[in-house]
């Protein structure tokens, strides 16, 4: 008989048809292969999680970013954070048009250089709107001038502390941009062939986009993010708990059941006496009757007793509390 073909068997068919038919003039059925291409000459070096992080971390930073320019400008700009990419910092100078605007930073704590890139056309728009113009200038070409480097002080110095504000939730240093470039050449914070990661970030106003590029030497993120703290941090969470969940905690706590075991007392033998033990026969115990008795919790003795009645049931009234244990 011919076996019946089941529903998701029958999709699946259908998903790999491909048009043409092979030389017996049936359809040719070709399954599909996924593939992803991967450069063992570049590795990935940021995991999945690190980048999460660096995500969130930049997110955060793009919309303070985006309050301050807006207030400062007085006109609405948009910023959206592309991406987070890893690659060569050989790349990342390619990448630059010269003349650029290429701020080099300095981070304290562990010490690294790292940059901020933007394109000289919003510089440009940026010192004319400060002047009151109308945010209109965007020269096709444009060196930034010693006078508009002095003016754009404050607006990187900005950037700078909302890079060390953002970070603190990981790592707490401080940055500050000691140098200016035109040329990507003349910046060279990490050797070519090394990794770098670089911040994306688009920003739109008037209907003009442009780029804003944050680089990090990988070898700064590796050492910051390989603390066991931040791993931890990474894997769990933040250790950190606000008011609210300590009081749920402890109130989840108080209403938790617990069983207390009263050991009334021991006796050791031997598994011959063990073997030999009838119905009626007695153990005598290491304890007398005055004694006091240990309580335990979870199998860890806490407290410490004495047996007596209440109310016609058997009780035991706690007398110490072993520190101790």
């Amino acid at each position: 008989m011919a076996k019946v073909l089941s529903q998701e068997e029958i999709d699946n068919l259908l998903d790999s048809v491909v048009d043409g038919k092979d030389d017996s003039g049936t359809e040719s059925l070709v399954v599909k292969k996924k593939v992803t291409v991967y450069d063992f000459k570049r590795p990935h070096l940021i995991s999945k999680e690190q980048f999460r992080l660096l995500n969130n971390i930049h997110e955060a930073l793009v919309r303070k970013i985006a309050v301050f320019l807006s207030a400062q400008l007085r006109m609405i700009i948009e910023l959206e954070l592309i991406g987070i990419d890893q690659i060569m910092y050989s790349e990342f100078v390619m990448s630059i048009s010269s003349p650029g605007a290429i701020y080099v930073g300095e981070i304290d704590n562990p010490y690294s250089q790292f940059i901020l890139e933007c394109s000289p056309q919003l510089v440009a728009l940026t010192v004319e709107r400060l002047f009151g113009g109308q945010g209109t200038y965007m020269p096709a070409t444009h060196t930034v001038s010693v006078i508009e480097r002095k003016i754009m002080e404050k607006i990187v110095q900005k950037i700078a502390e909302e890079i060390s504000e953002n970070w603190k939730s990981i790592k707490e240093f401080n940055c500050e941009f000691k140098r200016f470039e035109h040329n990507a050449e003349f910046v060279q914070i990490v050797p070519a062939s090394e990794p770098v990661v670089v911040s994306s970030i688009e920003i739109k106003l008037r209907g003009i986009t442009t780029m804003l590029n944050i680089c990090y030497p990988y070898v700064w993120i590796s050492n910051v993010l390989s603390n066991p703290e931040i791993q931890r941090k990474i894997m769990f969470g933040s250790g950190d708990i606000t008011d609210e969940q300590k009081e749920l905690m402890y109130s989840n706590l108080n209403s938790t059941d617990v069983n207390i075991t009263a050991v009334l007392g021991k006796s050791q033998i031997s598994v011959k006496e063990c073997l030999d033990l009838k119905v009626g026969d007695v153990l005598r115990l290491d304890t007398k009757i005055k004694d006091d008795i240990a309580l335990y919790a979870s199998n860890k003795g806490i407290y410490m007793g004495v047996v007596g009645k209440k109310d016609n049931n058997y009780a035991v009234k706690i007398t110490e509390i072993r520190e101790d244990e």
